[in-house]
């Protein structure tokens, strides 16, 4: 329990212990006996419920000593605590310019998983400490806003396991920041989590074409020139993912000198794809860029004049202005009730291959992904009514026997 105190609060009769870095006090109208001492840039203050004074003391040198145990080395130096990791996370994550995009998400985790990471040592972070962490997680802690990712339940709102599995990527700096910094010698090993893929929303091709036609409207009723800006920024974003197939982090890393024309045919182009979230376990590789791309970075430079080519082409996420055009065009939900965000024109990008014809390991290898995530996130959309000309391409030999029997 954690007081808020003031000199009038406490009474002038004070023991001081431990060369006198402990304080063994009462505090006016209570009859138990306080300890407290200074750590971190505060007091650290504790009731000893008790109101002998004998046993305060050995309660309060206890909480002292082990305090010192847990936070400083046998020489006296202050150990590693965990915001001190996390700064130090923070801080090269701000050095690293292919990961600026990602900060802002692990500024968020980090603000979770300080409510039960903070009061624990490093060191004392073990495998069983995770599993206490997802059960906390899952079961106790309650966020202020509700997690995309989480699901409704009897108890209460619960994150499903790919969100702790995020939770687990941003433990996982910490520790080998920890590591590298001497203060853990191994990172535990983390607890295994089954994620099973979900369909993602998508666009048909007719909710794509009403999707640009709102669009144009909704540019041109913009009441101002900057909103008049920002609109058009979030329909070239919303183009670019669409004809690129990007994930959205892998979109707001890629420069103007990432954007390379093809030499036939100036409609179609090159990507290098250099950062986002699989940044950290990929190399550079490239993606191709269909009609329309190539437009929209024409109409970037001549918004962006002064522009280098090592600028970001879409420095910032429009997150908002997605969801107010979406919202705009009636088409925020699709036909199974699940949200589009700005992530569904790259599904919308991999549908519209797969129904071309296109084989899932080619798309795999343009997209960066698997052709098991190809079939697991988008096979259950594939009907037969889509795929009538695959199917029918090469017909049993015996359905001509069997046609001219009947």
């Amino acid at each position: 329990m954690k007081y808020t105190e003031t000199l009038n609060e406490v009474q002038p009769q004070m023991l001081k212990l431990r060369d006198g870095k402990l304080h063994i006090f009462l505090r006016t109208g209570c009859e138990n006996y306080f300890y407290r001492f200074f750590f971190n840039g505060k007091y650290i203050t504790r009731t000893t419920k008790t109101t002998n004074l004998a046993l305060a003391k050995s309660i309060g040198e206890n909480a002292y000593d082990s305090h010192r145990v847990q936070n400083f080395d046998p020489s006296g130096k202050q150990k590693l605590t965990w915001n001190d990791a996390v700064t130090g996370v923070l801080q090269s994550l701000e050095s690293d310019s292919n990961r600026t995009s990602r900060l802002r998400d692990y500024k968020i985790k980090f603000g979770v998983l300080r409510n039960f990471f903070q009061g624990i040592p490093l060191p004392d972070i073990k495998e069983r400490t995770l599993e206490e962490y997802v059960h906390w997680r899952k079961h106790v802690y309650k966020p202020v806003h509700a997690n995309y990712h989480g699901i409704w339940g009897e108890s209460g709102h619960e994150p499903n396991n790919k969100t702790i599995a995020r939770d687990f990527d941003a433990i996982r700096k910490v520790l080998k920041f920890s590591l590298r910094e001497g203060v853990i010698t191994k990172v535990p090993e983390f607890p295994s989590l089954s994620i099973m893929p979900t369909a993602k929303g998508w666009f048909e091709p007719k909710e794509m074409r009403h999707l640009i036609d709102t669009a144009s409207q909704w540019i041109k009723d913009a009441t101002t020139e900057s909103q008049k800006d920002k609109r058009w920024y979030c329909f070239h974003y919303l183009m670019f993912l669409w004809r690129t197939g990007l994930r959205v982090d892998e979109c707001l890393c890629v420069t103007y000198q990432d954007v390379k024309p093809d030499r036939t045919d100036p409609t179609l182009c090159y990507i290098t794809v250099r950062g986002g979230k699989l940044a950290y376990r990929m190399k550079p590789t490239q993606t191709m860029g269909f009609l329309g791309v190539m437009k929209v970075m024409e109409r970037r430079r001549k918004k962006c004049p002064d522009y280098t080519p090592s600028d970001h082409i879409f420095p910032d996420n429009p997150r908002e202005l997605v969801e107010e055009l979406l919202t705009k065009a009636g088409l925020l939900y699709d036909e199974r009730g699940i949200k589009r965000t700005a992530k569904s024109l790259r599904h919308t990008f991999i549908m519209e291959r797969l129904r071309a014809g296109v084989r899932a390991f080619t798309i795999a290898k343009n997209c960066r992904t698997s052709v098991k995530q190809i079939e697991q996130h988008y096979g259950s959309y594939l009907t037969p009514e889509m795929a009538k000309d695959e199917l029918i391409r090469k017909r049993p030999r015996n359905q001509l026997r069997m046609e001219d029997e009947e």
